[in-house]
Order: structure tokens, then C-alpha cells, then sequence
């Protein structure tokens, strides 16, 4: 019997640098998905027709179901923020689509890898959904109005003894608050990674019969995960600019 060798990177692997900057794989997929999807927003707005047909019919069913999915979870308030929250949702599952096509988790391959099993990439993708949503609770709030959820000085005052309560749950509130980037990063991270190294042994055990059910598998959690990211995003954003009576 042959012997089978498998290795596992964790970090991307680098395939030229400029200067000192070093591109990686995993950016190289990025930029190939920013290009398909730029390419493909520009297509559709193109050929917009009055009376739609063929697969202008499918983008206006998806994204109308998605707008509307938008509202039934986060109200009326979460329509505002739908453009972050469906560009959150392509651009992480062109990633781990596109990941899955192009065969990167193959163990000849190597040279090109999904975007989302980086965790400089899901982090990246955090950070700006922490910004953005911090950003909005102070918008809708004030400066010192949302930093009052966090040191609610003002419990204390009005209830003595008792706002104590209140002051400590906010405190706990800036835990949960600075939790949520590393959360939504490593969930991503884990889940297209994990499924990296799934279809990476699966190809080196039953490379003669194509291990089908494990890629499909993969396609579903593809979406799964876009879907879970962008929706936490988007119930993050819905909750930090809500008022005392909408929570």
C-alpha cells in the first residue's frame, strides 16, 4: 500500500510578495471574488429590464426574500442596514464557493485557497462588522447615550443599592460587546477550515470515487455560514440601535 502524506497549513501559503508585503493564496481568491462579484453587479444593472425574465426573475426573488427577512427579524429599522447585510452574505459564500471550486482543498493543490478559511480574512470581516455596528449605536444613541449602556451610572443614581444590578449587567455587557468580532471570526473560520481538512482526507481515502456527499455537504455549509454571519451582523446592528423599549 502506498503511503499517504497529508499536511495541514494553517496559515495561508504565500505565493509571491511585493516588496515586503506578502500575497497569499487566500488574498489572490479574494480578489478573483471581488472581480465576480463587481462583474456580476454590473451585468444585472445593465440588462435591467422593465418586465424581468430568466435570471433577472431569480435575482429579484432572492433578493426580495432576503430584504424581506431582513425586516421580519430585525423590524422595520433593519431595511437601513440591508446592503451591508447582503454584502456580508455574497461576498462569504462566493468565497467559500469558490474555494470549493476551484479545487484548493485537493492535496496537489495549494496555490489558490478560500478566502474564508484564513483567519486574517474572517477577522478582517469582523472587525468591520464590529466598526459598523458600534458605529450605528452611537449614531442612534449619542456618544454618551450608548456609552450609558455600558456604565449606567444613571441606575445607581435613580434606584441606589438596587442599580447596582443595572450597573454590573452593563458592565458585562462590554464582555459580550468585544466578544462578538472573535466570535463571528473563529465560527467562520472553524466551520470552512474543518471543512477544508474533511474533503482534504476525503480525496487522499476515496480519490478513485470522488467523495460526492462530503462536496455537497460542503456547498450547503457554504451558504449556511453566510448566512449565519450576516444575520448575527445585522441582529448586532439591530440591537445596539434599538431603544430601551424596542429590546
Amino acid at each position: 500500500m502506498a503511503e499517504m502524506n497529508l499536511e495541514i497549513h494553517i496559515p495561508p501559503k504565500s505565493i509571491f510578495s511585493i516588496g515586503e508585503i506578502s500575497i497569499t493564496n487566500t488574498m489572490i481568491t479574494m480578489w478573483i471574488v471581488m472581480v465576480l462579484l463587481i462583474g456580476l453587479a454590473l451585468l444585472i444593472r445593465y440588462r435591467l429590464k422593465y418586465l424581468p425574465a430568466g435570471f433577472q426573475n431569480f435575482v429579484e426573488w432572492a433578493l426580495g426574500g432576503l430584504y424581506d427577512y431582513s425586516a421580519e427579524i430585525g423590524g422595520e429599522t433593519a431595511k437601513k442596514h440591508f446592503s451591508f447585510y447582503i454584502t456580508f452574505f455574497l461576498f462569504i459564500l462566493f468565497s467559500n464557493w469558490l474555494g470549493l471550486a476551484l479545487g484548493v482543498i485537493a492535496e496537489e493543490s495549494g496555490f489558490l485557497r478560500a478566502p474564508t478559511s484564513d483567519l486574517n480574512s474572517t477577522l478582517g470581516y469582523a472587525i468591520i462588522a464590529f466598526c459598523y455596528f458600534e458605529y450605528q449605536g452611537v449614531k442612534a444613541h449619542g456618544f454618551f447615550g450608548y456609552l450609558g449602556h455600558f456604565f449606567n451610572f444613571k441606575a445607581i443614581i435613580q434606584k441606589g443599592f438596587l442599580g447596582l444590578i443595572d450597573f454590573f449587567a452593563g458592565i458585562l455587557h462590554i464582555v459580550s460587546e468585544l466578544i462578538r468580532p472573535t466570535a463571528l471570526s473563529l465560527r467562520l473560520f472553524g466551520n470552512i477550515f474543518g471543512g477544508e481538512i474533511l474533503l482534504a482526507v476525503s480525496f487522499l481515502l476515496f480519490k478513485a470515487f470522488v467523495p460526492v456527499p462530503f462536496m455537497i455537504l460542503e456547498v450547503i455549509v457554504g451558504v449556511i455560514q453566510a448566512f449565519v454571519f450576516s444575520t448575527l451582523f445585522l441582529v448586532f446592528t439591530v440591537l445596539n440601535t434599538a431603544h430601551a423599549e424596542e429590546h
